[in-house]
């Protein structure tokens, strides 16, 4: 797969150097990936075919050790990229409104929809909004697929979650769109949302879909809602330092592979895999339990409130040509 300049560019701003030395002063140089996720999760299960690959076809010269759910939440660890203990963040968080806007409910139709967005109408907003907070590299976006709502009791409706409390990640869009119909979001850390539910600090939470049978959500939350509640996707960010030691051919291999691989490997497994998780849950939880809700009624409420922050945070008619893509 050929990049043309400008994606071949998506990653220009990284942290951390490795040791203090360039990777060419060393025959082989291990990488930190991390991601808030366990193993079993579709980013990490990615992510180590993706490293795999790149490690192949640099020869062993580049190598990566995955850390997945042992550094904290999504947070942490993109603070540990800025600073350099880790050296490749994968996550949902980046504290940043050019983001978090893509999770707000019905602001992109669908995740290919959400891609366009960022590659073809926004790029450049979002690498100077990431160069201007951290010392990382943006490197690219892998579709994580939808957000659904998991809760713990039955709703006809989505104006039925007025007055719930629900588990939201700190993401702008995410708060925005529960406020909007009412709910009551509050934030909590991805490594602590399990603990929350059991321990009923929460109603339900808002999450990427495909975690709910990897991390075992459905042994505190009893309902799954079908309809898409926002779209995940997934960033890929490298310590600045880092980035800038790696060779040319390095970084080359890192972007091509994963743009090769992420549309069957990822995106395409995960939405395949969405039907096969819906049966797991109703065999778990019992029949019922995967709720489908008429969401006419969300999309027009939220609407205004899409429009006006896609507006206020990237400028004027933004959503006017978001609609146009």
């Amino acid at each position: 797969m050929k990049l043309t300049r400008r994606e071949f560019g998506l990653g220009a701003l990284a942290t951390g150097g490795i040791a203090g030395m360039p990777l060419g002063a060393r025959a082989a140089q291990t990488l930190i990936y991390a991601n808030a996720g366990n193993a079993k999760s579709s980013s990490n299960m990615f992510a180590a075919k993706w490293l795999k690959a790149v490690e192949e076809r640099t020869g062993g010269e580049l190598k990566f050790e995955i850390k997945a759910g042992t550094l904290g939440g999504e947070k942490d660890i993109l603070d540990g990229c800025s600073l350099g203990t880790v050296h490749i963040y994968n996550g949902a968080y980046t504290g940043l409104r050019e983001f978090d806007v893509f999770y707000t409910p019905y602001f992109a139709r669908d995740s290919n929809h959400a891609q366009k967005i960022v590659y073809d109408l926004l790029y450049d907003r979002l690498t100077e909004a990431v160069s201007n907070r951290y010392n990382v590299h943006f490197m690219s976006i892998a579709r994580a697929g939808p957000w659904k709502l998991f809760l713990k009791k039955k709703i006809d409706s989505f104006g039925d979650l007025k007055g719930m409390k629900i588990r939201a990640p700190q993401i702008e869009g995410v708060v925005a769109g529960l406020e909007q119909l009412g709910a009551k979001p509050t934030v909590i850390p991805f490594n602590e949302v399990y603990s929350a539910l059991q321990q009923g600090v929460v109603d339900g939470m808002a999450t990427l879909g495909n975690l709910g049978i990897s991390q075992k959500f459905y042994e505190v939350a009893k309902y799954v809602v079908r309809n898409d509640w926002g779209i995940g996707l997934d960033k890929q960010m490298m310590n600045l330092d880092t980035w800038n030691a790696l060779s040319d051919a390095h970084k080359k291999v890192l972007t091509e592979t994963f743009r090769e691989l992420e549309p069957t490997e990822f995106f395409g497994a995960t939405i395949a895999r969405e039907e096969s998780d819906f049966k797991k849950w109703e065999e778990l939880n019992g029949p019922g339990t995967v709720l489908s809700l008429d969401g006419s009624e969300a999309q027009k409420l939220l609407k205004p409130a899409v429009a006006k922050l896609a507006d206020e945070i990237f400028g004027a008619g933004t959503y006017e040509k978001i609609q146009a893509l």
